[in-house]
């Protein structure tokens, strides 16, 4: 697959960093990553946190809304516009009191000649 290295990384880390922040005591982090037909990975985070309701779900990934006391709200606004620079998509499904899943999904070779050559070969 081709893309900034480091970029994705830092998606990574975020989604997994939100993830055992959302826990408030012992908790799982199940994390599933597959290749489909269709030349994509999928990338599947989910925590058995404490969720996030409706109504602010609709607001996750906007620039400087966060549910954390300290946070900026700026970690999966980044996040998202790293994997849609990717050609790839970030979506996340929430349950209170359930956990969220971050599904992440990444084209595995782009034929874009300008995102070839500003990215490598992971």
């Amino acid at each position: 697959m081709y893309g900034n290295k480091n970029h994705l990384i830092q998606v990574l880390l975020n989604v997994f960093k939100n993830a055992i922040e959302a826990m408030d005591g012992p908790g799982n982090i199940y994390i599933t990553i597959k290749t489909a037909q269709d030349n994509h990975i999928f990338i599947e985070v989910r925590d058995e946190g404490v969720g996030i309701s409706k109504d602010r779900l609709e607001h996750i990934g906007e620039p400087f809304f966060t549910l954390k006391e300290k946070g900026m709200g700026l970690g999966l606004t980044i996040s998202s516009k790293i994997i849609h620079d990717h050609h790839g998509t970030l979506q996340i499904e929430s349950e209170q009191n359930k956990g969220t899943i971050v599904k992440i999904r990444l084209p595995l070779y782009v034929e874009d000649t300008a995102v070839l050559q500003a990215n490598e070969m992971l």
